[in-house]
């Protein structure tokens, strides 16, 4: 079995370190989770830390007894989850449990600076109330440094999907490639990246008129050779992975679900302007986040720089996750 500790040594601030986000709702809110980070301490070598952030979003008493009587109901939180994860890891995984006096989205913010990936499950509620109240998985996916995977209670029940699937276009989703074919390299999995575009109106005549057939074919050949040159780059990075490249016509949304309806992971970039409080998480990537029948995993946006694409290319509309 693994072994819980409290402090934790120089080893977890390793690229390998896995920090999963622990809620005060219960087992059935983090079980999914914590089934996902040692099924990723099996496949690599990693640490794990259970994060807690002991401090209520809406708390208006903070600091002295409050502040102290908040961390102890935390470590008795961590210490739960830790004997539940305990009993999944392989012996020898380094397992700490850090209580923290944050919210737990400040929590995870923060550990989002050294961790290599980030692990929430979304809770079961309605849209309503994740409206009103806000989605902390949205909210780090957001804004995290690192990759944030979501994960749901029933993800990790059947454990039959198999490949990594990732969403990329011409001016989004670099860092998204290289994080999915490191992750289809430490699963000895396929990967399948999938470039999903759509010609609404002619580039030709423009309007409303419909693209003809010439068009469309000609649309086709360069998005099969933008993803053919995006994919060429990280595939000579990671010889022994499998690599699939498939471009789809039609909304991403369609594509992407199609495409990972039976695979382990499904990776997207997040918008470059997700970070920003008023804008947050993007309507795609929360439709990708309740209906993915996988684990999501959101990566901050790509730099400029990753792109070798001429700034005046041009072709068909992509879709991109936002």
């Amino acid at each position: 079995m693994g072994v819980p500790v409290e402090s934790r040594s120089s080893d977890s601030q390793t690229a390998d370190h896995l920090v999963v986000g622990i809620g005060d709702s219960g087992p059935d809110h983090y079980r999914a989770s914590l089934s996902l980070a040692a099924q990723m301490s099996r496949q690599r070598t990693a640490t794990i830390t259970l994060l807690h952030g002991s401090i209520p979003r809406l708390s208006i008493a903070t600091g002295g007894e409050a502040e102290e009587r908040h961390l102890t109901h935390g470590r008795q939180i961590l210490d739960e989850a830790g004997r539940v994860l305990s009993a999944m890891v392989d012996p020898g995984t380094q397992i700490s449990l850090a209580a923290v006096p944050r919210t737990g989205i400040d929590a995870l913010l923060h550990e989002s600076q050294s961790a290599a990936s980030l692990i929430v499950q979304r809770r079961n509620v309605s849209a309503v109330y994740r409206a009103f109240t806000g989605a902390t998985s949205h909210t780090v996916a957001a804004q995290s440094a690192c990759p944030v995977i979501v994960v749901t209670h029933d993800q990790f029940e059947s454990g039959s999907g198999r490949g990594v699937v990732v969403g990329i276009t011409p001016d989004s989703g670099h860092r998204a490639l290289e994080t999915a074919i490191a992750e289809a390299a430490a699963r000895t999995c396929p990967l399948t990246a999938v470039y999903v575009w759509d010609l609404h109106f002619s580039p030709t005549y423009g309007g409303q008129i419909a693209p003809d057939e010439e068009e469309v074919e000609e649309a086709t050949r360069w998005a099969d050779t933008q993803l053919a040159d995006a994919v060429a780059g990280v595939a000579k990075k990671q010889p022994e992975v499998e690599v699939h490249a498939r471009s789809l016509k039609g909304p991403i949304e369609v594509g992407l679900l199609q495409e990972c309806e039976h695979a382990e992971l499904l990776v997207v970039e997040r918008h470059r302007d997700a970070h920003r409080a008023s804008i947050g998480l993007g309507t795609l990537t929360r439709h990708l986040i309740e209906h993915a029948p996988c684990p999501v995993m959101i990566t901050p946006h790509s730099h400029a720089a990753d792109y070798s694409n001429d700034a005046d290319a041009t072709g068909p509309e992509a879709a991109t996750p936002s």
